[in-house]
This record gives structure tokens, sequence and C-alpha cells, in this order.
């Protein structure tokens, strides 16, 4: 594409804002407005009683664990909750490890340290996923479970991970927050570990505003995991031969559900219409210096939500952002370029009260320090790393304008930053 660059001067590809990420809630229509009052006509907004209660979470753990392939399932409040309740049904506490990976939301964690155990980082492969090699090198006879994300729509690979947990006897759970619809080999994301999660939130792919889903084929698993959401006891027949614990109280809501059973009825024709759109800026990317399309253990699999992009160095990356923002199709950076363990919170280790923590000695006999070269390919690779976030009011000419940002940009970068990062 000619022209001057926009940041020397030159016309923009683009004049009007790129549309908006949130691909749950660009489908929300009549559909989830007559289903939430068909709640509120009952006057039945709680799960399990009320005047004239409709069950509408458990129509909706039907429909997720038959979508997912799965036998059980268990709507929360939230992915962060799921995270929590999943980790207590496998008896998570304190003195235990949990392995996460180095590129993830920090809600992973929180949920470890919820569970009163501790957060182990592993470092990621060349597809931004936790690489099982890493996993390998950090699992010990303290952990308890492997928790995989899969990011930004794109399935971690799960063979060696599995593996790697049948080698030592370790749980894998899979955090599919960030990648309903997603699939590896054939298998949809959230059937192939032991216990794993779905996320509802306003960036998720299908969304309630808030709301998650804990899902297992393990019947004693899923009875833990029902009563971990429901203050540690389940009712009715569950709760017979079942000693309750202490717990918290995770109860999705009916208002919830009602709207997520329409989001999952649009699935497909939304991720049909994602994938479309995405394949435009990936093709349009291919075989420019500097940049190639971020590599997937199963690119069949893609749940087609975010086109990433892995940039040469990061100071390509950088300068490419700046680029691409004033050619009108600003590239998102993903958690500021940096591992999860960055965050201020987790490199302090910092709790909500001055006692005891997981990590004391009392609790925990191994070693936990976080900061700074902990996982080196994460730190080398994360600050590369850029993405779009797509949803329904995307269109083709959308992706057509950021293509043609891409290949603008990328088409003149300075000589020496390209120099720069052949030599690295």
């Amino acid at each position: 594409m000619g022209g001057q660059l926009a940041i020397d001067g030159g016309a923009p590809v683009r004049a009007t804002p790129l549309p908006g990420a949130y691909p749950g809630a660009t489908i929300i229509g009549e559909e989830e407005k007559r289903a939430v009052c068909a709640v509120l006509e009952r006057r039945s907004p709680f799960r399990y009683y009320g005047p004239d209660p409709a069950y509408v979470v458990n129509e909706l753990e039907e429909t997720v664990a038959e979508l997912v392939g799965m036998e059980h399932a268990v709507g929360v409040t939230s992915g962060t909750a799921a995270l929590i309740v999943a980790l207590r049904a496998l008896g998570v506490g304190p003195g235990d490890e949990v392995i996460v990976p180095a590129a993830t939301f920090y809600g992973c964690v929180n949920a470890v340290v919820a569970c009163q155990a501790v957060p182990v980082f592993a470092d990621l492969d060349e597809t931004v996923s936790i690489d099982a090699a890493a996993v390998e090198q950090v699992i010990t006879e303290r952990t308890k479970a492997v928790m995989v994300v899969h990011w930004r729509g794109v399935a971690a690979d799960m063979d060696p991970l599995l593996a790697v947990g049948l080698r030592h006897g370790v749980n894998v759970l899979e955090d599919c927050a960030q990648s309903f619809g997603a699939e590896y080999r054939g298998r949809p994301v959230g059937s192939m570990g032991a216990i794993n999660i779905f996320s509802f939130q306003m960036n998720k792919v299908i969304s309630a505003g808030e709301g998650g889903m804990v899902v297992t084929n393990s019947g004693s698993l899923h009875r833990r995991a029902v009563a971990s959401q429901d203050q540690g006891t389940p009712r009715g027949s569950a709760a017979a031969n079942f000693p309750p614990f202490f717990g918290e109280n995770y109860r999705m809501s009916e208002l919830t559900a009602a709207v997520l059973l329409e989001q999952v009825k649009k699935l497909e024709r939304l991720r049909s219409h994602v994938r479309r759109v995405g394949s435009i800026i990936k093709a349009g990317a291919r075989g420019l210096p500097g940049v190639h399309v971020r590599p997937m253990a199963d690119p069949a699999g893609d749940a087609g939500f975010n086109p990433g992009f892995i940039f040469a160095s990061p100071e390509l990356c950088d300068w490419a952002r700046q680029a691409l923002a004033a050619e009108g199709v600003p590239i998102a950076h993903p958690y500021g370029g940096q591992p999860v363990y960055m965050h201020e919170a987790i490199l302090a280790k910092r709790m909500w009260h001055d006692g005891p923590t997981p990590w004391d000695d009392r609790f925990y006999d191994g070693t936990a320090d976080y900061g700074p070269g902990l996982c080196p390919d994460a730190e080398e690779l994360l600050p590369r790393v850029c993405e779009y976030h797509l949803s329904m009011d995307w269109t083709e000419q959308d992706a057509r304008d950021v293509a043609a940002g891409l290949q603008k940009v990328m088409q003149r970068v300075p000589s020496e930053l390209l120099s720069a990062a052949q030599v690295s």
C-alpha cells in the first residue's frame, strides 16, 4: 500500500474508530430481554427456590455440559469463582502448589491464594501458552494441580500437558475463560482436564456481564463443586452421605442464566463471523517483515476472537503500535507485555491482612520467589505480542482496513529496527 506513514504526516488508512470488542455483548438482543423478563415475571431469580422457580440455572448447566461433552456442570458467579470452586473441589489447600502459566489474568493467581495455596509459575511456548516442558521442570511433590489457560481463544497444546499430569499423578485444570468455543484436535476446550472452568464476564466470548461455569466428568468432584459454591453443603439428595465443610456463596442467579442460555444459542453465528473477519486480518499480515501470526497448537480450533501477532523485537513492537494507532487501526498489547507474576500484589505477596500467608513456613516447605528472570521465555516473548479484539460489530471492511494498515506500516519499518531485530 502506498503513501507516507501517518506518524510522518501522511493520510491514515482509516478515519473512523474501529469497532469495539465485547463479543457477547454485541449479540445481546430481544431474546435476552424476553428471557430475563420471564424470570422476573415469575418473581423467582434465586436458583434453588422461590414463588415460581423455572430452574434456568439447571437448564444452562445441562446445556453447557452437553455442548462441552462433560457429564456435569455447575453455574457460579464469575470465572474467578469458578476457579476457586474447581480448586476446592480438588482439595487444594495450605501447603499445596498450583502451577499457573506466566501469561494470564491475575484472577488465576488470586483463586489459588484464595484456597490458601501457593502459585508456581511455568514458562511459555511459542504459542504464548503454558509449556509442558516448563511444567515438568517446576512440578514437585507439593503440586496439587496444573492450571492450563487457553489464552485468547486458542487452545494450549493439551496432549503433552495431560501426559505430564498423568505421569506425575497431578490433575490438570483447564481455564477456558477466554476461549469458550475453541477446540483442540476435535475436542472442545474444557473437555480434557479433570475439572475445568469458563467465564462469562463482559470481555468474554459470551457474556451476562458476570458468571462462570465449572465442568467435570467426575461425580465426586461435581458434588464437591456444588458444595463449594453453596456454603459447603449440597442440597437435596446430593447432601446424602456428604460431610459438609466450610464454604462460601458463589451461586449463579437465574437472571444470569437466562441471558447466557440465549447467548449460547448464538455462539456458532458469532464464532463463524469473527473467524471470517479475523482470517482477513491474518492473511493480510502473512509474509510481512518483522511480524508473524501467533502460532497455534491447532489452528483449526481457534475460536477466532483475538487475531494475535508476534513482532521481531520489543522495540519494533512499540514502534508498530504507535504507527498503527496513527493509521487508525490501533493494536492491543495484552497485560502490558509482562508476565502475570510482575503484578504488584503478587510480587509483594500482599494479602488483605497482616497475618500468616500461604507462603509462611508453618504451612509451606517449598520456595516460591517471584520477580524478573522467573520465566525467561515469557519475559522475552510477551513484550513482542499484540492482538486485535473482534466482535459481531466488526465487518469485513474493518478487517481489510486493519490488514491494509499492517501492510502499510510493516513495509516501511525503519531499517535500523529491522536490523536490530534480526541481530537479536
